[in-house]
């Protein structure tokens, strides 16, 4: 499949090209027809990849915003930052600049609400479990929910055996995704694989590892605008000094580990 500025043009099995304008126009079409049906609720699952588009999606949605009141538009997306950037509400140069939204953005739990988020679903399935088994999966998984739910599934039928199958299920799926992001920088790599070593990692530690694994000497820059990079996109938090890697999948992941 190919992607050609001008257009769209589908190779294999069959070539369509459409110009920009055309699309467009067809786009605005649908959605004028969907805001006649009345309340229409569209929703952009990772959202953040639709910077790639080269029709002007932007000016699109605002006219949505502007004049089509009933499409309520909801934007979701792991990479956060990045969502942020290509709906650009707080860039002046954007088209939707100064619109109104509200934001809701999913926490990991802390590791009580984790534990207590366990207890809950083990006494709704009518499991009794040990405290312990509570504690070491918090203790593995963190908080991040989705792994937390898959694990208390699993767990009725295997018991803890569920706790490795979970963690090399979330390896293998965080592994695709880190082979797309490392991609994009030749350093982001070296940079969560100090990070994931270090448990959590400051500047300095960070810069001096990477220089060391590449034998590059690289510019200040560099390292802050890929480690910004990496917080736009998720995989890093910054508290403080220090920067941490937030989803325990990907840290075991960058240590070899499943």
């Amino acid at each position: 499949m190919l992607f050609v500025l001008s257009g769209i043009s589908l190779e294999y099995p069959i070539k369509v090209k459409l110009p920009v304008e055309e699309i467009r126009s067809n786009i605005l079409r649908i959605l004028d027809g969907l805001n006649e049906l009345g309340r229409v609720i569209i929703v952009f699952d990772e959202a953040q990849y639709l910077r790639y588009l080269t029709i002007g999606l932007r000016p699109i949605l605002a006219h949505v915003y502007d004049y089509m009141r009933g499409i309520t538009m909801v934007f979701t997306g792991s990479e956060v930052g990045l969502l942020y950037d290509f709906i650009g509400i707080e860039d002046p140069g954007s088209e939707l600049y100064g619109r109104y939204y509200e934001s809701i953005e999913l926490r990991p739990f802390s590791v009580e609400e984790s534990k207590e988020f366990l207890r809950a679903g083990f006494k709704e399935l009518g499991v009794s479990v040990e405290e312990y088994v509570i504690d070491r999966a918090v203790s593995e998984l963190d908080g991040i929910v989705g792994w937390l739910v898959y694990f208390g599934r699993l767990y009725v039928e295997k018991g803890m055996d569920a706790l490795d199958e979970v963690k090399a299920l979330g390896v293998r799926m965080v592994k695709r995704e880190l082979d797309e992001v490392f991609a994009r920088s030749p350093y982001y790599r070296y940079i969560m694989k100090a990070i994931a070593t270090l448990g959590k990692a400051r500047w300095r530690n960070i810069m001096d590892y990477v220089m060391a694994q590449t034998g590059r000497r690289l510019t200040n820059a560099t390292i802050s605008r890929d480690l910004k990079n990496l917080v736009k996109m998720g995989f890093i938090e910054r508290q403080g000094d220090e920067y941490r890697i937030i989803d325990p999948m990907v840290r075991y992941a960058m240590l070899g580990e499943y």
